[in-house]
């Protein structure tokens, strides 16, 4: 028998709240880890987060194994009353000393002011991970990396959105999973601004003129330019005082605009947005604080939500923010045009053909002659 099968034998199925409790620990560490990543000293609060995000592990394990814990345990009893309810697993057991040591680093910065030094902070980081998952496989028999973030998400456009990315992202489509997070971001703040309207035609959270749009045609004019221009740089500014006056944190915003494709929605909803990649050389970490960005945007936006009138004219079906779609006229119209394009160069190609085959039997008969 295995370590995990002695583990969680006897223990009760994970219940719906504790699903929701391992969705916030997902949660934590990732908070953890990039706080871990901000600059020195500011990093050095990391340690509050990572002890944190242990202790929280540990009772949540505790919980659902019915470890004997009493009352305001230290951290060392509480450790070894899970640790052992589950059958003191090698991995985790031999984390003991580092798990103290780390409890004790957080009470000396906490009470004492002693600062963390940074590489002994990313070793401390490095054991919580470790711990973190180790305690979550043996106590609740899951991997904490299949507990998905989106559990609390309401969208359902917008968390299937965030799924799709994070498959393209397992699957190291990075371009691909950057444009679905651009795709939920956008149909995450869209959404709530546009159910908000007095007049049902502009969204409270607009100041730009009525016709500033990100909405895009296809036909353009070289006369239109300059006014385009203006009307791009105005809905430019409209954009940033709309994702400010909805509670988006421009800064990490910044940093995401940045990395992430760009999308331009088109008046047709015959497909979706045209993308262009404006960044290069994307990675893990990228995606990682781009992906934790945009669930932050999605739970704050849910969180003090509130409906008014909808802007009518601004309701768009959800596919058209998929980066991806392609209705079944618009697919046929693309077949049709691909043979019509082939025919043509197959034309194109016999032509040439005849115009060569003629040129050498005239040169040949020249010779003759």
């Amino acid at each position: 028998m295995t370590d995990l099968e002695r583990g969680t034998a006897d223990f009760p199925q994970m219940t719906t709240a504790e699903a929701e409790r391992l969705s916030l620990l997902r949660y934590q560490l990732l908070s953890a880890t990039e706080l871990l990543n901000a600059p020195p000293p500011i990093n050095t609060l990391a340690i509050n987060a990572i002890q944190d995000l242990v202790e929280s592990t540990l009772a949540a394990v505790g919980e659902h194994v019915r470890a004997e814990v009493k009352a305001r345990s230290d951290f060392d009893k509480l450790f070894d009353a899970v640790v052992d309810k589950i059958g003191s697993p090698s991995g985790l057991a031999g984390l003991r000393s580092a798990a103290v040591a780390l409890n004790n680093a957080r009470v000396g910065f906490k009470h004492h002011g002693n600062q963390v030094r940074d590489e002994t902070l990313r070793r401390h980081h490095d054991v919580a991970v470790t711990l973190v998952h180790e305690l979550v496989h043996h106590g609740f028999g899951v991997h904490l990396d299949d507990v998905s973030l989106l559990i609390f998400v309401p969208h359902r456009g917008v968390r299937g959105f965030l799924e799709k990315a994070a498959s393209l992202h397992q699957e190291n489509e990075m371009v691909r999973a950057m444009s679905y997070l651009r795709a939920a971001f956008d149909l995450s703040v869209d959404d709530y601004a546009n159910r908000k309207s007095v007049d049902g035609r502009s969204s409270i959270f607009r100041v730009g003129p009525a016709r500033a749009s990100h909405f895009s045609s296809a036909g353009r004019m070289g006369w239109e330019r300059p006014l385009e221009d203006l009307q791009n740089w105005v809905a430019e500014l409209d954009a940033r005082v709309r994702l400010t006056a909805v509670g988006v944190d421009l800064s990490r915003y910044a940093y995401f605009d940045a990395v992430a494709p760009t999308a331009t929605y088109l008046l047709s909803d015959e497909r979706g947005p045209a993308t262009r990649v404006r960044f290069k050389g994307l990675t893990d970490d990228h995606y990682k604080a781009s992906y934790l960005f945009v669930v932050d945007t999605a739970l704050k936006l849910s969180a003090r939500d509130f409906n008014l009138r909808a802007v009518t004219h601004q309701s768009r079906q959800i596919a058209a923010y998929d980066p991806e779609f392609y209705s079944d006229a618009y697919r046929d119209t693309l077949r049709e045009n691909t043979r019509l394009y082939e025919e043509r160069q197959s034309r194109s190609l016999s032509a040439s053909t005849s115009e060569v085959t003629a040129a050498s039997d005239s040169a040949a008969n020249e010779l003759r002659a």
